[in-house]
């Protein structure tokens, strides 16, 4: 049977709709992608959302695809039949939990337009609960969800800590949600071109300029004649290469497909840059200047076997706090020095490099140019 409500609230377990949305609840469609893995779970659910004056109490008990994830493509359709919604509140999809984020994505893919729940960035729309409305929600948390807060004790990534009285959201769509997504959880959409946005984010661009000015030394020299860059992505440092040292042959190793599809579109035309779609672990590393920027965090139990097969003149490397100190004192082992660096600080910037509502941390780093000798 439709509904006439004309909000959703989509949450991944019974008791979020409590914790996170219980200000957006009133007289909408509130649905849980999950059960909870026991029944007493989905009648608690259904218990909070009447004390809540939801419209509709819909609990959808999505089976787990892989521990702690649900299946988004099966989730976006049951929401799409589900709609139309003239405003949907769900979940962010830079959240610690990963079925926050399925739900999140899936939410996207379903709606045009969703609200996040808005625990970094821009606010647009913030309720701040009563007395009486924050003593509802202690209440129905202690006599509703008892369970929910044992579990809490033993599950760090379910933790509630405290119970919050002002419940954010702010709008996104579904780009913005993929970059986010893929930014919380490191797995790749191929929905998105530039999903990291290396060509629009201010931090990424300031590490591509100082990762620039740093081989600029070499120009001034012997420019190098063969250039291995390893993790190449869509191109945006391979593009830079070719202008920096127009002669020179590149390799450029990606072992991503999508990223090596997004490649070969990029840069495929230009006669003196191969492109290999290959780990790392399976390519020599030969070449007069080998790049292992922002790579071997994927492979640190590889990390002394990588740099001791290294076979070039300079290297650069580009890595963060104790990583950076792990890769230098390899490299220091097997006689390289190095001879210049760069710091790039830590920044808060929208999520897209641009407008985004959705505000992730870009970490940092330290660009280093090693010559061996």
């Amino acid at each position: 049977m439709g509904s006439t409500a004309t909000h959703l609230v989509l949450v991944a377990h019974p008791g979020d709709e409590t914790f996170a949305c219980s200000s957006v609840c009133a007289g909408a469609d509130v649905v849980s992608a999950t059960d909870g893995g026991w029944e007493g779970h989905a009648k608690a659910f259904r218990r909070a959302c009447d004390q809540l004056g939801a419209a509709r109490a819909l609990v959808l008990s999505l089976p787990n695809v892989q521990p702690g994830r649900l299946p988004i493509a099966i989730l976006a359709s049951r929401l799409t039949a589900l709609g139309p919604y003239s405003r949907v509140y769900t979940h962010s999809p830079l959240e610690k939990y990963a079925q926050h984020r399925d739900v999140a994505l899936a939410a996207s893919q379903a709606f045009d337009e969703i609200w996040v729940r808005s625990e970094a960035g821009f606010a647009a729309e913030a309720h701040v609960l009563s007395r009486i409305a924050f003593k509802q929600k202690l209440d129905m948390v202690n006599s509703i969800y008892p369970q929910q807060i044992t579990d809490s004790v033993d599950d760090d990534q379910r933790c509630r800590a405290e119970v919050i009285g002002v419940e954010a959201f702010a709008p996104a769509r579904f780009a913005d949600v993929v970059r986010a997504f893929t930014y919380a959880s490191q797995e790749i959409c191929p929905d998105v071109p530039d999903v990291w946005a290396f060509e629009t984010s201010p931090y990424e661009r300031e590490r591509y300029n100082q990762t620039c000015a740093l081989l600029a030394h070499l120009s001034r020299g012997v420019s190098p004649a063969s250039i291995l860059e390893i993790g190449a992505c869509e191109g945006a440092m391979t593009r830079r290469l070719r202008a920096l040292f127009p002669s020179a042959k590149i390799r450029a190793v990606e072992a991503n497909p999508i990223f090596a599809r997004r490649l070969r579109e990029a840069v495929g035309n230009d006669p003196d840059t191969e492109i290999i779609e290959a780990s790392l672990l399976d390519v020599p590393l030969s070449a007069d200047l080998v790049l292992l920027a922002e790579v071997l965090y994927f492979v640190p139990e590889h990390l002394t076997d990588i740099l001791a097969r290294v076979r070039a003149t300079y290297i650069l490397t580009s890595y963060l706090g104790t990583f950076d100190e792990r890769v230098a004192l390899c490299l220091q082992h097997d006689g390289w020095h190095n001879i210049v660096s760069a710091q790039v600080l830590p920044r808060f910037e929208p999520v897209d490099g641009r407008t985004s509502r959705l505000v992730v941390q870009r970490p940092g780093t330290q660009i280093r140019l090693w010559m061996l000798g």
